[in-house]
């Protein structure tokens, strides 16, 4: 018995119906799965390249390599005695020079400390030669002597190859102009070092200067004052984001578990722009010169909170590298603990020869008793008058709230991956 009319209509009504509702799942699916590709791309263009000295079957390993190096070896991780920031400094504008020359800057912010150096008379400075003939007569013996260790150290990391634009003490402008002009500098600017609060000057209106005057130009920032207010760096977004920014380093002292956490947020931060974050290192070699050793990665996982024990006594050199510079790529290669391998994006390969360590071959580096952190620690906490403010983990110093504050308050406007999920 066939079907009547009115079947027959209703039945291709419901075809063309479902042929309707199966162009329409046909065009959903094609829209999703453009839209994921087009998502994919997004995120594959905006998020941080790989980063194969992370790898999430390394890190590990890593950790446990560099926390034993460090133990063993914190010495050499003090910047006062191993000149490790201009070491680093000098490095990086090495590798400049030779992949990306061109014109360039250098910032420093401060006045380093180094050990006790030998005076004689009324702070003239013992090590003329270093200097290119230079003294630095003063009443302040402790600023005569970081004046004329910053000129050597600067002289020596090649710094003034590049423009230099130098913020220190206001005692100490005038002598620093002197001797530079005498020395033949004479684009050297020299300028009194701000207030981080009480006056408007920052960090970032300083680099859109340089950025103004030499629009080419890649910087390398020191920090050089252990002291500085963490909030140099909730003011330096602009010089941060801006890809001109090719070195960051600074120094830190710890004193306290509140400067430590603050120094880890000054690393989040820093991290959040793109750089891979590094404790630099350096020893004396057998000419009596200094040179690096192995590098310490710090950021997304990394770290060990050996590396700022309070009141060791340690000025740390804390390095950041843009995580596509000619410099990363020599730092995980020659002086990473766990050398990253050209192989490394073959997941296929094995990962205990992937994440191999070779503490090897920094074996000319004895590790003396004298040179550990526990030596360390007993020797600074003989030099602390106060035992109990040692045993607290405290210091007679005010701590920063204002400048941890606004550190935090920056790290929220940055946004992007959240830090801690990396550990």
């Amino acid at each position: 018995m066939g079907l009547t009319k009115d079947q027959l209509r209703q039945r291709t009504k419901l075809l063309r119906l479902g042929a309707r509702r199966g162009r329409l799942c046909s065009a959903c699916v094609a829209f999703g799965t453009v839209l994921a590709l087009v998502l994919g791309s997004l995120r594959l263009a905006y998020a941080p390249p790989y980063d194969p000295a992370l790898d999430a079957r390394c890190v590990k390993g890593l950790r446990s390599a560099q926390s034993e190096w460090f133990e063993t070896r914190a010495c050499a991780y003090d910047a006062r005695e191993a000149r490790a920031d201009f070491v680093a400094a000098e490095l990086a504008l090495t590798v400049r020079a030779k992949h990306t020359p061109g014109p360039c800057a250098v910032l420093t912010l401060g006045l380093p400390t180094p050990s006790p150096g030998r005076f004689i008379g009324q702070g003239l400075l013992v090590d003329e030669t270093a200097t290119g003939g230079s003294s630095f007569p003063t009443g302040d013996e402790a600023l005569a002597r970081k004046m004329g260790f910053w000129m050597r150290s600067m002289l020596d990391a090649g710094a003034f190859t590049c423009e230099t634009h130098t913020y220190t003490d206001e005692r100490a402008v005038r002598v620093l102009e002197s001797s530079l002009r005498k020395q033949g500098y004479f684009d050297a600017v020299v300028g009194k070092l701000w207030n981080d609060r009480k006056q408007a000057k920052q960090l970032d209106e300083e680099f859109e200067k340089i950025v103004k005057s030499s629009p080419n130009a890649k910087l390398t920032v020191l920090i050089n004052d252990a002291k500085r207010s963490q909030s140099q760096f909730a003011r330096f977004k602009k010089g941060l984001a801006s890809g001109k920014v090719s070195t960051l380093i600074w120094r830190r002292e710890i004193t306290s578990t509140a400067q430590r956490k603050a120094l880890m947020k000054e690393v989040k931060f820093v991290a959040r722009f793109g750089y891979s974050v590094y404790l630099a290192g350096a020893s004396q070699n057998a000419k009596g010169g200094a040179e690096p050793t192995a590098y310490l990665r710090i950021d997304h996982g990394a770290w060990d909170d050996k590396f700022a024990t309070p009141n060791s006594g340690i000025e740390l050199t804390i390095v950041a590298v843009p995580r596509d510079n000619k410099f990363k790529r020599l730092l995980d290669q020659s002086f990473s603990l766990c050398p990253v391998r050209s192989s490394v994006l073959n997941f296929n390969e094995r990962a205990d020869a992937l994440c191999a360590c070779e503490t090897e071959r920094f074996s000319t580096e004895l590790a003396e008793p004298t040179c550990s952190l526990e030596s360390r620690l007993a020797l600074a906490r003989s030099k602390r008058r106060g035992f109990w403010s040692f045993f607290m983990g405290k210091t007679t110093e005010p701590e920063d709230t204002e400048g941890f504050d606004e550190l935090n308050a920056a790290l929220d406007d940055v946004g992007g991956e959240d830090y801690e999920a990396n550990k």
